[in-house]
C-alpha cells in the first residue's frame, strides 16, 4: 500500500470514528458541529503514526482508533488555538475558513477547549481501552501525552515560538522550539502506539529519539514550504513567517541549506528506526513524506 493510500484509510477511519462518538451529542450541544469542524479534513500524520507504529507491534487498527482519534482532536485544539487572531491570527486552515473565521472567536477559543478535554477523554474515560490493554497502559499514553502538551512540550513551545518574534535567535534557540512544539507531540504519537504494542523500554527511548527528530524535520518541512507554496496547495495562508518575522530555521539558514540540514535529520532518524530489531513499514514511509510533501 502506498503511503498516501495509508494516510487517506486513516484519515477516514478517524473521521468516522470521531463522527460516530460524537453525534448522538448533536442534539444536545452546539458543541459538536465546530468540533467535528475542527478534526475534519487534513493529514492526520500524527494520528496515522499512532496506528503505524501499533501495527509494527502486531496491535490491530480498530483497537487504537480511540487513541489515534485523541490524538487528532488534540491536535487539532492545537490549531484552532493557533490560528487566533491573538495568537498567528490565521484565516485559514485545511482549505477552509479557520475556527474563529467559521464560528466567531469566542467559540473557538471553547471549541479549542473542548477538543483537548474531549481528546484527553477518549483515552482516559474508554472503559473498552482498559478492557483491551490494562490500566497501567492507559495511563502510561494519558502521561506520555500530558507530558507532550505541558511546558516542557507543546505549550511551552509556543511560547518561546511568540517570544522569538521579531528578534534575532541564535539556531539552538530555533532547535528547542522545534522540539518542543513540533517534536514532543509527535513523539508522543509514536510512543502510544509502543504502549499499546508492549515495546521495550530500549526500544521506546530508541522511538523516542526517532520522534524528536522527525518532529525536527516536520518543521524545518513546514517553514520551507511556508515561503515556497502556494495558498491553493497549502490550505493555509504561506508567507505568514516573513510577515510575523518568526525564528525558523529557513531564517537563519536559507532554504536550501534548511533543506540540507532536514536531509541530514531525516537520515540519523532513518539509522535511529533501522537499529531496532522489527520492521516499521509504514512508519519509515510516513518519515519519507514528511520531507517529501508538498502541503
Amino acid at each position: 500500500m502506498k503511503i498516501e493510500d495509508f494516510l487517506r484509510e486513516n484519515a477516514c477511519l478517524i473521521d468516522e470514528y470521531l463522527q460516530h462518538h460524537f453525534s448522538p451529542l448533536s442534539t444536545t450541544s452546539s458543541l459538536v458541529s465546530p468540533i467535528l469542524y475542527g478534526v475534519e479534513g487534513g493529514k492526520k500524520i500524527r494520528a496515522s503514526l499512532t496506528l503505524a507504529t501499533g501495527l509494527s507491534y502486531g496491535v490491530e487498527k480498530k483497537h487504537l482508533l480511540p487513541v489515534a482519534g485523541a490524538i487528532e482532536m488534540i491536535h487539532a485544539f492545537s490549531l484552532v488555538h493557533d490560528d487566533l487572531p491573538c495568537m498567528d491570527n490565521d484565516d485559514f486552515r485545511r482549505g477552509k475558513p479557520s475556527m474563529h473565521r467559521a464560528f466567531g472567536e469566542a467559540m473557538a477559543v471553547l471549541v479549542g477547549d473542548a477538543l483537548l478535554v474531549e481528546g484527553l477523554r477518549l483515552i482516559a474515560g474508554n472503559e473498552e481501552l482498559i478492557k483491551l490493554f490494562g490500566e497501567e497502559k492507559v495511563l502510561d499514553m494519558v502521561s506520555v501525552i500530558l507530558k507532550a502538551l505541558g511546558i516542557e512540550g507543546m505549550v511551552g513551545g509556543q511560547v518561546l515560538d511568540l517570544e522569538g518574534e521579531g528578534r534575532e535567535v541564535r539556531e539552538e534557540e530555533v532547535w528547542e522550539i522545534y522540539r518542543k512544539k513540533t517534536g514532543s507531540f509527535l513523539t508522543a504519537s509514536i510512543l502510544c502506539g509502543a504502549i499499546a504494542g508492549s515495546a521495550p523500554p530500549q526500544e521506546k527511548e530508541t522511538l523516542k529519539n526517532f520522534g524528536i527528530l522527525l518532529g525536527e524535520c516536520f518543521q524545518i518541512k513546514d517553514d520551507i514550504l511556508d515561503v515556497t507554496q502556494k495558498k491553493e496547495v497549502l490550505g493555509k495562508t504561506p508567507g505568514k513567517d516573513k510577515i510575523q518575522d518568526k525564528a525558523t530555521l529557513v531564517k537563519i539558514k536559507g532554504v536550501e541549506e534548511s533543506e540540507k540540514i532536514m536531509k541530514s535529520k531525516w537520515e540519523e532518524a532513518v539509522r535511529l528506526l533501522s537499529s531496532i530489531p522489527r520492521p516499521f513499514p509504514f512508519l519509515l514511509e510516513i518519515a519519507r513524506f514528511v520531507i517529501e510533501r508538498e502541503y
